[in-house]
């Protein structure tokens, strides 16, 4: 048996977090458990499996034309990469973003990650001026910390569950600075606003949530 204090109820179960609040509880009787829960549903709609094969035959028949054709007509601008970098980050997108059981937070931070690679390798397949890493990267990287942030707001019941996703994005908001030392970036302000939101929200996390950060680490590395 255990007790939350911030709900002020007593609950039956073996875990060491509240199931309403995430709030660490106390053990006020100890006792064996055997917790059963009922097994979920997933409510997102399966895609038949011969309408997959389809899509995925329609896909893997576009690379072979595309490569084929990108190599008749010369490979020394490998043009096709870029169509193919659409259609691999499409899978992604709808198998690890749109169809992932995982929670909203990790889909946003995967699908950032992704689409700055995607347009990274199209920056550098056109031989553009490094749009992608001088605006692209920190400007995603910014609408993400934002989108957790509102998340958190809006779902502060859930707040624990997202706070280890934003300081993940703290840390890859450093890799915009990182290139502006090693000359990489040479467009200052996207960078720097990207990484100035990240430690505000930080310095706002460890300001208001100092307890939250110590739960989700011992969490995280059962400490």
């Amino acid at each position: 048996m255990k007790y939350c204090n911030k709900c002020q109820v007593t609950i039956q179960t073996n875990h060491d977090y509240c199931p309403l609040c995430h709030q660490t509880l106390e053990t006020v009787e100890k006792e064996d458990l055997v917790e059963k829960y009922p097994q979920a549903k997933s409510q997102l709609r399966a895609i038949h499996n011969p309408l997959k094969k389809i899509i995925l035959f329609i896909s893997l028949t576009a690379i072979i034309v595309l490569l084929v054709t990108n190599y008749l007509t010369g490979f020394h601008q490998p043009w096709s990469l870029i169509p193919i970098g659409g259609i691999v980050f499409f899978w992604m997108f709808m198998t690890l973003g749109i169809f992932s059981k995982n929670n909203i937070a990790s889909k946003l931070l995967f699908l950032t990650i992704a689409t700055i690679l995607f347009v990274y390798m199209i920056d550098e397949l056109s031989y553009s001026e490094g749009w992608a890493l001088n605006y692209v990267m920190p400007l995603m990287l910014f609408s993400c910390n934002i989108g957790i942030s509102l998340m958190i707001l809006i779902k502060r019941i859930n707040y624990r569950d997202y706070i280890s996703y934003l300081l993940l994005i703290v840390v890859f908001s450093l890799a915009p600075m990182v290139l502006i030392v090693v000359n990489v970036i040479d467009v200052l302000w996207p960078a720097i606003t990207s990484f100035g939101l990240a430690i505000f929200i930080l310095l706002l996390i460890i300001f208001f949530f100092p307890k939250s950060i110590k739960d989700e680490i011992k969490k995280r590395f059962h400490a």
